[in-house]
């Protein structure tokens, strides 16, 4: 799909003549982001021209193509519709937005949009190109086979388009068509690892392992780290029984990719093949590491376990399948026996019982007796597939996607922070605030604060030096705003008995210092999170205690916050804090409300979208997850697009 995407970039540009220059400009700045892959710095980009210019289509779609490329699917439908709506004759929108619907495997949608970019321009051989996938995909292969001749009359150098129709040929069962289509794409480009790789395959389906091997040393050779053509390579050494080949081959996934959960897998069970278990119960110890809910896994060691005898171990994995298939008869049968081979007869005998009643259920389900409740289908095929817990997922750095595993946290509270010139600041650090805004204006900028949920890092010692003189104040002479920007520094710097102590000083003397009061919240807050996280890493004391769930009280903090809505009903960085309290308490409801009234009071706040969209993925609610994971992406927050990748497909 990406390939059809960067074919079609180069064809096109826009130039609006009754645009002003710096639009153009910006506009252009934005595409060749996208051209370099850097597609958070494109969206910024596109949204300071729709700011200032929101009737101009060009940067709803370009921006919708930032997010295609993000995965941000439903972000790159609302952009192409907005575009659409500005320019209904806006071919590329409804042609993107078709690629994005069939991303979505919403083909009726894709194909209704492809026929609207081919009645504005029939004559586009990507557009049919596209649509021949979509087709594919509902499994209509003669539709698809025939948009794909289509394009490749229009334009006959169109090698995806070759190798698409080669998979769709070889569906249909016309093999020497599909190879033909094959050796027209390695003509047009004879570095093409994707070309050999697909006749590679096409060979091995017909058992020709010698050419086989043969095209996927060719791929190999123009792309010696394609990891699929590796693992084909591996699956064809395997059906000829040269082993050592295939170990070479999956230690070469390995190394390429630590991550790629079938290499360790399909490793696992060749050594279990030849007679290796410790060998192959280390790798399927790898994976478990990257898949611990798939029953598979630990059905399998558990085996393997039996074999060296490690009953106990083999007992654990066993019962850990049970826990995630309850139903799962095979699992019942094996640890009978490990219970057998441990001299406890009576729960072998359980389990032995327990598997004939499934066993029973099973057989009157198929009878159509409805009472028989077994959970057979959906969610035993989740649970065997081996990648379900591992689908590339990404990160993105700078704008650019490479795999890496998710690590999903809240958007942390916002705080008062002292801002000097030296501070260095990563990504967006700080929100307008008349607050903050009427502190620097009365000080003259000398100190300066601003508000944030980003450390802002200091020299140490310029710290140490600026800190030896607001002391020097504060005993001189009681400096109350020496007082709060030490405060300040020292909730940045985590030492949050002595920030307490400095912004209730403040308090003591001016009770109505709102700023003060949200640092003595926040530092509370924040001290209390560290309590927390220092706990959750000290040894557990197995009993009833262990089990005991977050005992911390928020309720000082919660009353903090609301004593600065009281002065300010509108002060919106309070509001999002009291949100993430409730989110820590699991007052789920509550705190998606409080995100709602952060919202109505400033639509621009990335990271109440994010945790709002959180929640909303906890409370199953994809579609309302990924928008507003799209929007806080929009709003500068990469790692939503990390998020969306992982949690918002539907299943």
């Amino acid at each position: 799909m990406k390939r059809f995407i960067i074919m079609v970039l180069g064809i096109f540009s826009f130039w609006n003549g009754y645009a002003q220059w710096n639009t153009n400009n910006i506009l252009r700045m934005g595409q060749n982001a996208i051209y370099f892959d850097d597609y958070v710095t494109a969206i910024d980009n596109f949204n300071n021209i729709i700011r200032v210019k929101p009737y101009l289509s060009e940067p709803y779609f370009f921006r919708g193509l930032a997010k295609l490329n993000l995965d941000d699917y439903e972000g790159a439908i609302q952009d192409y519709t907005k575009a659409i709506e500005l320019n209904p004759n806006y071919f590329h929108a409804y042609m993107y937005r078709g690629i994005a619907f069939h991303n979505l495997r919403r083909y009726e949608e894709a194909m209704a949009d492809y026929d609207q970019a081919i009645a504005l321009d029939p004559g586009n051989a990507y557009v049919y190109a596209n649509r021949g996938m979509t087709e594919a995909e509902m499994g209509d292969f003669d539709a698809a086979e025939k948009d794909y001749s289509k394009a490749l009359m229009i334009d006959n150098q169109l090698l995806g388009a070759y190798l698409n129709r080669a998979v769709v040929r070889e569906k249909l069962d016309d093999w020497d068509g599909a190879m033909a289509d094959c050796t027209s794409a390695i003509r047009l480009n004879m570095f093409s690892d994707d070309a050999f790789g697909l006749r590679g395959y096409l060979w091995y389906q017909h058992k020709d392992y010698h050419n086989a091997i043969e095209d996927f040393n060719r791929a190999l050779k123009a792309n010696p780290e394609n990891t699929r053509i590796l693992m084909s390579r591996a699956m064809v050494w395997y059906e000829m029984k040269r082993y050592p080949e295939v170990f070479a081959d999956y230690d070469e996934v390995i190394r390429i990719d630590s991550n790629y959960i079938y290499a360790y897998y399909n490793r696992a069970m060749l050594r279990a093949e030849i007679g290796e278990p410790n060998a192959a119960i280390r790798d399927l110890d790898k994976v478990v590491e990257m898949n611990p809910d798939n029953i598979l896994i630990y059905f399998n060691r558990g085996l393997l376990k039996m074999e060296i005898r490690d009953w106990y171990g083999a007992y654990d994995d066993f019962t850990e399948s049970i826990h995630l298939y309850p139903d799962f008869v095979k699992a019942y049968l094996a640890r009978a026996v490990v219970n057998d081979e441990l001299h406890e007869e009576e729960e072998a005998e359980k389990d032995h019982y327990m598997a004939m009643q499934i066993m029973d259920r099973y057989k009157r389900m198929k009878e159509g007796d409805k009472n028989a409740l077994v959970d057979t289908t959906a969610n035993f095929q989740k649970l065997i597939d081996i990648n379900a817990r591992n689908d590339e997922v990404r990160d993105v750095i700078n704008g650019r996607v490479q795999d890496k595993k998710v690590i999903v946290e809240l958007q942390r509270v916002f705080y008062v922070q002292y801002l000097s010139l030296d501070s260095l600041r990563t990504g967006k650090v700080q929100y307008y605030n008349k607050h903050i805004m009427d502190y620097n204006q009365a000080h003259n900028y000398n100190p300066a604060i601003t508000i944030s949920n980003k450390d802002l890092v200091y020299p140490a010692d310029f710290t140490k030096e600026y800190l030896q003189e607001l002391k020097a104040k504060i005993d001189s002479s009681g400096d109350l705003d020496a007082c709060f920007i030490r405060g300040c520094i020292s909730l940045n710097q985590k030492e949050y008995t002595d920030a307490i102590e400095d912004f209730s000083v403040i308090l003591q003397r001016e009770p109505d210092h709102l700023l003060a009061l949200f640092n003595l919240a926040n530092a509370r807050m924040l001290m209390y999170d560290y309590i927390a996280s220092v706990e959750d890493k000290m040894p557990k004391v197995v009993g009833e205690q262990s089990q005991v769930q977050n005992t911390i009280d928020y309720s000082q903090v919660l009353e903090g916050y609301q004593r600065c809505l009281e002065k300010d009903p509108d002060f919106v960085f309070a509001l999002f804090n009291i949100a993430n309290v409730y989110t820590k308490n699991g007052e789920i409801d509550r705190a998606i409300e409080t995100y709602n009234q952060v919202l109505r009071l400033d639509k621009d706040i990335a990271e109440a979208y994010f945790n709002r969209g959180l929640l909303y993925i906890y409370t199953g609610q994809k579609a309302l997850a990924n928008a507003d994971l799209s929007k806080a992406g929009e709003l500068g927050i990469i790692s939503a697009y990390n998020i969306i990748k992982r949690y918002c497909k539907e299943e």
